[in-house]
Formats: C-alpha cells, structure tokens, sequence
C-alpha cells in the first residue's frame, strides 16, 4: 500500500465525515469514493474508529507543531516572555488553518463542528489526551509571563480555547489578522484579571514598584 493511498483514503473520509457526519458514513462509502478495497482501510488504519482519529491526527499534528515551533521562538526571544507573544503562537496559526484557501480548512472545521454536534465525547478524550503536552507547554508559558501557577489559569485558559474554536468557525482568510489581534487582547485580558486575582499582593507589590 502506498503512501498516496493512505492520503487518499483520508482525504475521502474527512470530506466524508465532513458532509455526512460520523455514524452516517460508511467505511463502504469511504472505499467506493476513494477506489480502493476495504483491505486497504484496514491496513492502514484498522477500524473506523482509528481511521476517524487519523483525520484528526493529520490536520492537529501540523497545527501544534506550527504552534510549538512559534512558541519555541517567543520562549528564546524573552525570559519571562511576553503574553501577547505566547497567545499569538498558540491563536494564529489556528486561524492560518480554519482559513486555508485550497479548502482544507474550511472542511476540517466542518469536522470539528460535526464531532461537537455529535458529542463524540470518546473522540474528544482521546484528541484532549494525545495533545496534553502541548497545552501543559503553553500553560507554562503564560504561567512565566504572568508570574503565577498554571493551576491559577486553567479556567480562562479553557474559555480561551472555547473562544478561538467558535472564532475559527467565522474567520474568512481576510479577517485573520485583525481577528488574531482581537483574540489575543481578550485573552490577555482575562488571564491577566485572574493572574491579579490569584495573587493579589504579590501583583500589588509589583505594580508600586
């Protein structure tokens, strides 16, 4: 089995999955669409349910990595670094994705929205636990920049996520910039009052300072 099998079966299925949602496609469907045999499916990817995680893998993989290596910059640039920086790294290259011109994009939101209506709570688990680290990475990073615990900021860290995920859904390929500077201003926002929050006389001290 090729590689450009592989990319085929999973073009078909996430524009599949995409149009028809998760329990309406068929692993028939998929092969039909995308001229290969069943043993193809099976080969590269062992169950719908692995294939369905595959889709999301392809598009998650080079979406974090884009964000880490941004991150990596931001982290090198400044020590404690600047939390306009850190949210740029996670937020844009999110955007860059729902946005992609050749259609990419556009349909994996589709899939994201669909995995939302569905309630794929197994398939969210699973997504959330696979890419832990990268969010354990970034929760650091505002961590240092505001000067307080990562367990201080979970909440508004999910709001943010929450936020840019309904934003992505919106954001037409000539709104990223302003909507990216948007995004981050009301992150920034939010993390900053619960950072004062949590610590009010330690953020009280350094602003007399």
């Amino acid at each position: 089995m090729t590689d450009s099998t592989r990319q085929r079966i999973l073009d078909t299925a996430e524009q599949l999955f995409a149009d028809q949602g998760f329990h309406a496609t068929t692993l028939r469907q998929i092969t039909r669409q995308a001229a290969v045999n069943l043993a193809a499916v099976n080969y590269h990817h062992g169950s719908k349910d692995a294939l369905i995680l595959a889709v999301f893998q392809r598009r998650l993989d080079e979406l974090n990595s884009d964000r880490l290596a941004r991150l990596e910059a931001v982290l090198n640039a400044s020590d404690p670094p600047e939390l306009e920086d850190v949210l740029e790294a996670f937020i844009y290259p999110a955007l860059l994705l729902s946005t992609q011109s050749a259609g990419d994009g556009g349909r994996f939101m589709r899939l994201l929205m669909r995995a939302w209506a569905e309630n794929a709570t197994q398939l969210h688990g699973t997504i959330a636990r696979q890419y832990s680290h990268v969010m354990r990475t970034f929760a650091d990073a505002v961590s240092r920049a505001l000067g307080t615990s990562p367990d201080n900021l979970r909440q508004q860290l999910d709001f943010l996520i929450g936020a840019l995920t309904y934003t992505m859904a919106e954001t037409r390929d000539d709104q990223v910039e302003h909507t990216a500077r948007a995004l981050i201003r009301f992150g920034c926002a939010g993390l900053r009052d619960s950072a004062l929050a949590a610590n009010p006389q330690t953020s009280l001290k350094e602003n007399i300072a």
